[in-house]
């Protein structure tokens, strides 16, 4: 019992004087764990077998690091609210074949930034949208995002509710064909990433 009350006053004092937690040292270095140091020219030359362990190591890692930014980015519940890991495929295949020697580590820190003013900062019931092999499960506020957007583009004029209506699909399909995506009427990644950067 002794030991006990020793140890416990020991955690207090550290704890009294412990300063902020930091994720870098003063130089603004960090530890970056395996795929994550990979080079833009790996990911594609592993991008070509998917089910390879190189690319599902490096896929691994952008899914583990958004994760973690959804828990210590101000603000933040969902940084990537509707992107899958397809999506971050795509997304890192476009980058990476225009900035080959950068690291994956380099481009999640750039995607990060540019993920922040499409986050989700709290909390959204999600809704499973679509039938058959043309499904998606969306936030309920990306369907409002969506709903919006769409307004925007004159393709609808229903409520901004976060429901998926046959007007909401119907519009869905307008837009799809207009940007020569896959007509399914359902919000995909895809779709909602060419609908929130025009």
């Amino acid at each position: 019992m002794k030991f006990r009350g020793v140890v416990m006053a020991s955690v207090g004092v550290c704890l009294a004087f412990a300063g902020p937690a930091g994720a870098e040292d003063a130089a603004r270095k960090f530890a970056v764990e395996d795929g994550g140091r990979a080079s833009c020219r790996a990911f594609l030359a592993a991008r070509k077998d998917q089910a390879s362990a190189d690319y599902r190591q490096m896929i691994g890692f952008v899914e583990g690091y958004l994760t973690a930014a959804n828990r210590y980015e101000k603000d933040t519940f969902d940084l990537s609210p509707w992107h899958s890991e397809a999506a971050f495929g795509l997304i890192f295949e476009k980058h990476c074949t225009a900035h080959p020697g950068d690291t994956l580590i380099g481009t999640l820190q750039k995607l990060t930034i540019s993920f922040r003013p499409l986050r989700l900062a709290q909390y959204s019931r999600l809704v499973e949208v679509g039938s058959g092999k043309d499904k998606a499960i969306v936030y309920e506020m990306i369907l409002k995002r969506a709903q919006g957007a769409l307004r925007t583009r004159g393709l609808y004029s229903g409520a901004q509710d976060g429901r998926y209506s046959s007007a909401m699909r119907d519009a869905l399909v307008q837009f799809q064909k207009q940007q020569k995506l896959q007509p399914t009427g359902v919000p995909d990644a895809a779709t909602l990433w060419t609908l929130r950067n025009p």
